[in-house]
């Protein structure tokens, strides 16, 4: 329920504060009085552009606010929390500023937003009804939404949408598994010849390391084995004459000085040590050179061996690590190229049955529509002919459309005003008095069933008088049983039935003329009911008749 709106430097609006109530809110006033300035504020909530031309002559900004309580407003309430957006004591306030750089802002709460979700917001907490495209009701999924409401299948068409869903993600994965099996098809080929060179090859991946050491190895033998022998020849020599004999003879020297000196015995157990890793250097030095052997046919191996690994790194590298990736992910292409068949076979079984179980939610939810869709357009029907449309058709059509989260059904609210005009859609209707009478007609009559609270209509008078304008104005007050209603009207009938009435009027002082607005009650508000029947408040007549209407 739309609480309090604010609006400052709007055009002629340079600070008003409306503050509204459940029930019935009439606006009235002079032509050109700036209700529909007020009108264009709430627009401005509904996410229409913010032209710089909007903001009074003389400042460079506008600002637009509303408070509403959502209380009894879940889908606003879900909508906030996708979006991580806190109520306070469930009351949300929209905020717009236009400036005349074209740089507003808008936000919900205290969190900046956009328009888009602006536009969401706002279409959740009211309708506007007039001869603007803001009417949610024009849309073909809204008028879906509203009948599915009267004929309570809520709960059916969730339940389809989930099984929608899971055809859906059944048929994408078939089409993905077909797009790779495509592909694979393309590459069986090559993938076959990639995959028969690289398991014959059989890479590790810590080959080619160990095999350039060994190739080093090879084909420096002779220069090795000389280091060897000479190594070998030097720490042992001939006749004892070698390193090893000569540390050997110098340990046993110190040992024979440090059994008369205890501080030598530290220098002979270090000389000791090093004397046993000497004897150990040199035993496993000549048992390498004794088990030295040069093989060149082992030699001309290792080095092809190199050369393909090089060649299939060029190929299907760059390291050998990617090469044994790319073997890999080849083998598994191959493999599932073998099982898709099977695996096609499988899911197209699931589709079959997914559509069969689909086929007969669609059935039941369309046969439910249809007999709702009769109950509800003749509640529709009879309520017009009461707004003053005694030769009216309302229809609601029930076409076949293509699958989607919804079902198969297109719905459309069809409407013809006189006698031989032909059923048509009611984004068609070119009245606004009667695109307004047809969307009162259709709200009083889902007044249960429709979430948006607040109800918004301009023009709902637009051609009317008499008897007629006395039933648009019951079923606005009947309507606000159950909603906030807020309308614009010219007709003392209509104005009498509200519940709050504010008047719209200008004023001005030497240099600039302000649109201002007060609530009217008592005595105030026969004044105003008189003016709008006569053009004279005080005149007698009048007066009396707007006590009557009142009373009435």
């Amino acid at each position: 329920m739309l609480e309090q709106l604010t609006i400052h430097n709007l055009a002629l609006i340079e600070d008003i504060e409306i503050n509204f109530h459940q029930g019935f809110n009439v606006l009235t006033g002079e032509t050109g009085a700036g209700k529909s300035i007020i009108l264009g504020a709430l627009e401005l909530l509904l996410g229409e552009r913010g032209e710089a031309s909007l903001i009074r002559t003389g400042t460079n900004e506008a600002f637009v606010a509303a408070t509403f309580n959502v209380n009894s407003s879940p889908e606003v309430k879900e909508l906030l929390q996708a979006k991580e957006i806190e109520l306070d004591d469930n009351r949300l306030l929209l905020r717009r500023t236009i400036k005349s750089s074209g740089r507003g802002s808008i936000y919900l709460q205290d969190v900046p937003t956009n328009r888009q979700l602006l536009k969401e917001v706002g279409n959740l907490l009211f309708d506007m009804h007039g001869q603007h495209e803001h009417q949610s009701l024009l849309s073909s999924e809204r008028q879906r939404l509203l009948l599915d409401r009267f004929a309570l299948l809520e709960e059916s068409v969730a339940i389809y949408q989930i099984q929608y869903r899971e055809f859906e993600n059944l048929n994408k994965e078939l089409d993905v598994l077909k797009g790779e099996l495509a592909q694979t098809l393309k590459e069986e080929d090559y993938l076959k010849f990639v995959n028969q060179e690289l398991s014959s090859a059989n890479l590790q991946a810590d080959e080619e390391d160990n095999i350039r050491d060994e190739v080093a190895s090879l084909t420096q033998f002779e220069v090795i084995q000389d280091s060897l022998e000479e190594f070998n020849h030097l720490l042992r020599g001939k006749s004892e004459q070698g390193a090893l004999a000569l540390l050997k003879s110098g340990l046993t020297s110190l040992e024979k000085a440090s059994s008369h000196d205890a501080k030598l015995e530290d220098l002979a157990n270090r000389l000791n040590s090093i004397v046993l890793e000497a004897e150990d250097i040199s035993e496993s030095a000549r048992d390498h050179l004794y088990s030295m052997s040069f093989s060149q046919s082992r030699l001309d191996e290792l080095q092809s061996r190199l050369s393909l690994i090089q060649r299939l790194k060029r190929k299907y590298g760059p390291t050998i690590e990617d090469v044994i990736a790319f073997s890999e992910a080849t083998a598994t292409k191959l493999a599932n190229f073998e099982a898709s068949d099977d695996k096609i076979i499988e899911l197209e079984d699931k589709i079959k049955k997914q559509d069969s179980i689909l086929v007969e939610l669609e059935n039941r939810i369309s046969e439910s529509r249809k007999k709702g869709a009769l109950k509800l357009e003749k509640m529709i029907q009879g309520r017009l002919i009461l707004l003053g449309m005694p030769n009216v058709v309302f229809s609601i059509s029930i076409t076949e459309h293509p699958r989607r989260a919804s079902g198969v059904d297109k719905i459309d609210f069809r409407f013809s005003a006189n006698l031989g005009e032909p059923l048509k859609a009611i984004k068609e209707i070119a009245s606004g008095g009667e695109l307004s009478r047809v969307m009162l007609a259709i709200k009083s009559s889902l007044a249960e069933v429709d979430a948006i609270e607040t109800l918004v209509f301009d023009e709902v008078d637009s051609g009317i008088g008499g008897e007629v304008a006395l039933a648009v104005g019951s079923q606005l007050n009947e309507l606000s049983k159950n909603k906030q209603v807020i309308a614009i009207t010219h007709l003392a009938s209509i104005a009498a039935k509200a519940d709050s009435h504010f008047v719209v009027h200008k004023e001005s002082d030497q240099s600039r003329t302000y649109t201002k607005i007060r609530v009217v009650d008592d005595y105030k508000r026969v004044e105003e009911i008189a003016r709008m029947l006569s053009g004279h408040k005080s005149q007698e007549a009048a007066l009396q008749h707007a006590k009557l209407l009142l009373e009435q």
